[in-house]
C-alpha cells in the first residue's frame, strides 16, 4: 500500500493524538479543508487491501484503525518503504542504470539490496525492457552484466520523468537509492544560487526545481561513469542555432556555467551540455525577461484561445477577458518549448491542486487532451495540467474581486506559490497582484501604491505604507484568522 504526502500526514496526525478525531480537528492538524478531509480518507480506504483503515463513529469522529494499518505497512518485522514495492523496485533499477549508461553493471549488484529470488528478478528484467522499448531505449543483457543504451536525451528525459513522478528525490537530495554526496549538494544549491542571481527577477518556482533537477541529474551521470556516446555531442540545427544567437545572453551564462561544472567534476562535458541548459533557462518564465520561443506566436494564440473557450466555458468562465489571456498566452509560449522539445516540468503542488481543485483540474485535463489531438500537441503531463489548473482557479476566483493584496516572500523554492495558493482558496475574493520579494517591492513602490493588504513571510525592515501582516509561509488556520480580523477592520 503506498500513500501520497496529503494520506501519509493525515494518518500521522491519528498516531500523534491517538485519538478519536472530528474532521473539524483533522482539518485544523493538516491546514486543510474538512471537505479535503472527507476525499483524503475515502482515498486511503479504497487503496487498502484489508478493509477501511480510517472508520467513523456516529457522532464521534474518526478512528484509525492502527493493526490493520501496520498489516499493510509492515513486512518481514520491518517497514514496508517504497522501494520494497515491484514497481518501485523496477524505477530504482533503471534509474541507477540510466545514471551509468551504457556502462554495464552485474545483475547481482542491481538487485543485490532487495533480496529477490531468481524468478523475480527475470520478471523484472523482462518488464525493464518493455518500459524501455516504450521510452525508445535499449535494455541490453550480456551474460551477467545488463545495461542501457540510447540517445542522451531521452536518457536525461527518463531519469527526470522517473525521479520527479516516483518521489525518488527531492529539493533537499535525501533520496536513499540514490544518494549523492554532502559535498555534491553544497555545490549544486550554490550553482544554482549563483546562476540565479544572473537575473534580475531570480528564476521562479517550479522552474528553478526543474533546473536544480537538470543539474543534478548532470553531476550524477558523470559521477556514476556515465558518458554519452562521442557522437552524440552533435551540432545544433537551423533553428537552434538561430535561437542561440537571438539570446546570446542566454547562452552566454549556460556555458560560463557548464564551464564551473566542468571544472568541479575535473573533466570536459560534451558541448551540447550548454544547449541543454540554454534550454531549461528560455523555457522559464524568468521575472523581467520577455523570451520568445521558436515556436508560432500563431500556434500560441490558437491553443490560448481554445483553452480559454474549451476549459473557461467548462468551469463557468464565459469570456475570460484580455488582460487573464495575455496572462495566460505568456505561460503557453515557454509550454509548447518544453512539449516540442519533451523537456520535463515538476509540479510539486500537482497532488494538492487535484485534491483541492478536482473538478476544475479535470476539465483542464480534458482541454488538454483535446488541443494536443487538435494541434498536433505531444502529450500535456498532469504536472503541467496542474499549473494551468491554478491560472484558471485564479481567474474564476478574480471575477468578484474586492482587495488588492501583494505576498512578499524570500526566493525558497515553491514556498511562494504555495502560500498564493493557500491565501487564493482561503480568500478567493482577494486580487493577488503580484508576489515578490522586499526589495522588489521598494523598488517598484509607485508601480503598487493602490494595494490595500501585504501578507509576509518576512520580517519587513522598514515601515511601509500598506498594512502587513506577518503570516507563516504554510498559511495556518491562525494566519487566515488574523487575515480575516483585518479585513474585518478594513471594512
Amino acid at each position: 500500500m503506498q500513500l501520497s504526502k496529503r494520506e501519509r500526514q493525515l494518518i500521522e496526525v491519528f498516531i500523534k493524538q491517538g485519538t478519536t478525531l472530528t474532521a473539524q480537528e483533522i482539518a485544523g492538524f493538516c491546514d486543510i479543508s474538512t471537505k479535503t478531509v472527507y476525499r483524503t480518507i475515502r482515498k486511503i480506504n479504497e487503496a487498502s487491501l484489508e478493509g477501511d483503515i480510517i472508520i467513523s463513529s456516529s457522532g464521534k469522529g474518526f478512528d484509525l484503525i492502527y493493526d490493520r494499518y501496520l498489516e499493510q505497512v509492515v513486512e518481514n518485522n520491518g517497514i514496508r518503504t517504497a522501494a520494497s514495492e515491484p514497481l518501485s523496485r523496477r524505477n530504482n533499477i533503471i534509474v541507477s542504470l540510466l545514471f551509468r549508461s551504457p556502462k554495464r553493471i552485474r545483475i547481482d549488484e542491481a538487485f543485490g539490496a532487495y533480496f529477490v529470488s531468481d524468478s523475480v528478478i527475470s520478471n523484472d528484467l523482462s518488464r525493464i525492457e518493455s518500459f524501455l522499448k516504450q521510452n525508445d531505449l535499449n535494455l541490453i543483457r550480456n551474460g551477467k552484466y545488463i545495461s542501457i543504451e540510447g540517445h542522451e536525451k531521452t536518457i536525461r528525459k527518463v531519469v527526470n520523468m522517473l525521479i520527479s513522478s516516483n518521489d525518488l528525490i527531492d529539493d533537499q537530495f535525501t533520496t536513499v537509492e540514490h544518494q549523492i554526496s554532502p559535498v555534491d549538494i553544497n555545490f549544486i544549491t550554490s550553482l544554482l544560487e549563483k546562476l540565479e542571481a544572473c537575473f534580475e527577477g531570480g528564476i521562479p518556482y517550479p522552474y528553478k526545481m526543474n533546473i536544480l533537477s537538470h543539474i543534478y541529474i548532470l553531476v550524477k551521470r558523470f559521477r556514476d561513469g556515465g558518458r554519452p556516446r562521442e557522437s552524440e555531442d552533435g551540432f545544433l540545427d537551423e533553428e537552434e542555432q538561430k535561437l542561440t544567437e537571438d539570446y546570446k545572453e542566454f547562452y552566454h551564462i549556460s556555458k560560463k556555467f557548464i564551464q564551473k561544472i566542468e571544472n568541479y567534476l575535473c573533466t570536459s562535458l560534451p558541448d551540447i551540455e550548454i544547449f541543454y541548459l540554454f534550454q531549461y533557462l528560455i523555457s522559464s518564465r524568468i521575472a523581467g525577461q520577455s523570451i520568445r520561443t521558436p515556436i508560432s506566436g500563431d500556434l500560441i494564440k490558437e491553443v490560448t484561445g481554445f483553452f480559454s473557450l474549451e476549459a473557461g466555458r467548462n468551469i463557468g468562465i464565459q469570456q475570460l477577458g484580455e488582460i487573464n489571456k495575455k496572462d495566460l498566452y505568456k505561460h503557453m509560449g515557454p509550454l509548447l518549448y518544453r512539449l516540442k522539445n519533451e523537456i520535463m516540468i515538476q509540479n510539486d503542488l500537482l497532488e494538492d491542486i487535484k485534491v483541492e481543485y478536482t473538478d476544475t483540474f479535470q476539465k483542464v485535463k480534458e482541454a488538454a487532451q483535446k488541443a494536443c489531438r487538435k494541434f498536433h500537441l505531444n502529450k500535456i503531463s498532469e504536472d503541467e495540467i496542474g499549473f494551468l489548473t491554478v491560472y484558471f482557479v485564479k481567474y474564476k476566483e478574480l471575477l468578484e474581486v474586492k482587495r488588492r493584496v501583494l505576498i512578499m516572500c524570500s526566493s525558497g523554492v515553491g514556498t511562494s506559490e504555495l502560500l498564493k495558493v493557500k491565501v487564493n482558496k482561503a480568500f478567493p475574493d482577494l486580487e493577488i497582484v503580484a508576489v515578490l520579494s522586499q526589495r522588489q517591492f521598494v523598488k517598484n513602490i509607485d508601480k503598487y501604491k493602490n494595494i490595500d493588504l501585504i501578507l509576509t513571510t518576512i520580517h519587513l525592515n522598514e515601515e511601509l505604507p500598506t498594512p502587513s501582516i506577518l503570516v507563516n509561509a504554510v498559511f495556518t488556520k491562525q494566519d487566515e484568522g488574523r487575515v480575516k480580523q483585518m479585513l474585518g477592520e478594513m471594512s
